[in-house]
């Protein structure tokens, strides 16, 4: 059985300490995350307010304070969609960036197929988003969400051959 699976993404909450020797650094590196392994072109830009917690996101709405982008990955041969969001805040001396990068559900009104377990690897090449390359100073989290789907056959949760399946797939990544 070859697990694939459906509308994947990675979550990664990083946060810096603002009056750190390098307080841009986390949107120095979602810039160069966009540019350099995604060719996204419009870079996230700050504009500092007062307040406690507050958006910082340059030219935003009140709908939204979040830098959207999509992008495209490659995946033996197939190009494959991608679509994300950067947000970036202070919460008093501190800075987070909330950053998402995922396969959509929906392609032109149509529901995409499930993609094979190494995509998780093309929307984080190289390791981009672990700890050692972020480099945040207060720490970071790296949530994974995906839908499991076994080819042709329908997952039972309860059978305790799948539970231990799941188990190997969420402790076989570093």
């Amino acid at each position: 059985m070859s697990a694939k699976i459906y509308a994947p993404n990675i979550h990664l909450f990083a946060f810096h300490l603002k009056d750190s020797n390098q307080p841009n650094l986390l949107w120095d590196k979602c810039n160069y995350l966009l540019s350099q392994k995604f060719g996204v072109t419009k870079p996230l830009e700050i504009e500092e307010h007062e307040g406690y917690r507050v958006d910082l996101l340059k030219d935003k709405t009140l709908d939204d304070v979040s830098l959207q982008f999509e992008s495209i990955v490659y995946q033996n041969g197939t190009s494959l969609p991608i679509a994300g969001f950067a947000t970036p805040l202070r919460i008093h001396d501190s800075y987070v960036l909330a950053l998402n990068l995922r396969r959509p559900e929906e392609e032109n009104h149509k529901k995409t197929n499930p993609v094979e377990l190494n995509f998780l690897e093309l929307i984080n090449p190289s390791g981009c988003l672990m700890p050692s390359e972020m480099g945040s100073s207060l720490g970071q989290t790296i949530l994974l969400t995906v839908w499991y789907t076994p080819d042709k056959q329908l997952l039972s949760w309860k059978s305790p051959q799948n539970r231990q399946q799941l188990r190997e797939l969420g402790t076989s990544r570093e």
